[in-house]
């Protein structure tokens, strides 16, 4: 019995080593092995903001310039300047040199270029003495010096084409459903009151007799600038005009500019009477000497909310024009470009007219991008 025990373990014995033969082994435990030095991660490196080629760049300044038509503001010295050549016709061609600074609320541009002329004189009345009648001096001899800014606000392909594909012949209008916001500047009508007209560009082209142009809201309270006619009996001559004193000038003001608010003071007199050789008498008996040249637009606030604005004077000196705008960042209008997101690139072009001898069309100042600046100008 004891022997057939050993026998029964031996072969269990043998079993066992068969089958842990036949299993598979298992492997041993792995040799430990060091970690790769990683170099610790470090922070991105911040790109640098860039404009886009060739854009105006309109940099952020703690104090604004003041708008009067003087470069000398502090402000001015924190912006880059950006100089446009300005396609013309019949003159010789010229560059526009613009700098942009901003503040929280509200965008300034500086506007500087050459005009051999100062001209003064749309709508100038003057005494005729061959038909002894008093008319308005033609624009074909005398105007005025202006320019306007387009501001796209959803025409299409506006980098490419800018305010060219609104033209048509004689008249000009916007894409069907699109519009352009215009601000334009002149220099007897709006810069002697110190603002630039907010208009736009729309998509009807019987608008105005120059196709889609509409003033803004507020045109309607006050245009800004008004003809200084009437006809008495059946002969059109001035509404008003501001006497001389003497050897001192007139009493108030430039004779170049009637302004509203000379009406009101009794620094301009309306007149009231004409004879047969054109003699003009105000109300109060002073003839009008034959020789003065009276403004042919009276000049006053414009009204808003809209229409008037846009901040803008210039003055000319030495054969160039510096001239300064402003306007509020997001102003709530419709019809105007807002800038409300100072990340994104908006576009402009512009026309402009210097009424210099040999100027056949005006010129045309391409489209430029317009971008802000999240910091400061660094010369």
């Amino acid at each position: 019995m004891k022997s057939k025990l050993i026998l029964i373990l031996s072969a269990l014995l043998a079993g066992s080593m068969l089958l842990a033969a036949c299993a598979t082994p298992t492997p041993p435990p792995p040799t430990a092995v060091p970690p790769t030095q990683v170099p610790p991660t470090s922070a991105p490196t911040a790109v640098p903001w860039t404009a886009p080629k060739g854009a105006l760049v309109s940099y952020p300044v703690q104090t604004p310039p003041n708008i009067d038509g003087n470069a000398d503001d502090v402000a001015w010295a924190q912006a880059q300047a950006t100089v446009i050549p300005v396609a013309t016709f019949g003159i010789p061609t010229f560059n526009w040199t613009v700098k942009s600074v901003y503040t929280s609320d509200t965008v300034y541009f500086l506007i500087q270029y050459p005009d051999a002329n100062e001209e003064f004189s749309r709508g100038l009345w003057a005494y005729d003495p061959t038909t002894k009648s008093w008319g308005i001096i033609s624009d074909d001899f005398n105007d005025e010096d202006e320019f306007g800014l387009f501001w796209n606000i959803n025409m299409p392909n506006y980098a490419q084409a800018g305010c060219t594909q609104a033209c048509h012949n004689d008249k000009m209008v916007a894409p069907t459903g699109t519009s352009a916001d215009l601000w334009q500047w002149t220099s007897v009508r709006t810069n002697p009151m110190g603002w630039a007209a907010d208009r736009t560009l729309g998509d009807n082209i019987n608008a105005s007799d120059s196709g889609g142009f509409v003033d803004d809201a507020g045109v309607e309270k006050d245009p800004g600038f008004t003809d200084n006619v009437q006809t008495i009996g059946k002969v059109q001559v001035p509404l008003y005009w501001k006497p001389f004193s003497g050897a001192s000038g007139i009493s108030m003001g430039s004779p170049l500019f009637l302004l509203k608010s000379e009406i009101d003071a009794g620094a301009a007199k309306k007149i009231v009477a004409v004879d047969a050789n054109g003699v003009l008498t105000d109300e109060a008996g002073t003839k009008v000497p034959l020789w003065v040249h009276i403004p042919g637009w009276i000049d006053s606030t414009p009204g808003g909310p809209a229409y008037g604005d846009i901040a803008a004077k210039g003055t000319w000196a030495n054969g160039v024009w510096t001239v300064e705008l402003s306007r509020k960042l997001d102003t709530g209008n419709t019809t105007d470009v807002q800038f409300k997101d100072l990340t994104t690139t908006y576009y402009w072009d512009a026309y402009v007219k210097t009424r210099q001898t040999g100027e056949s069309a005006h010129g045309n100042v391409p489209t430029t991008p317009f971008v802000f600046s999240p910091t400061a100008y660094t010369p």
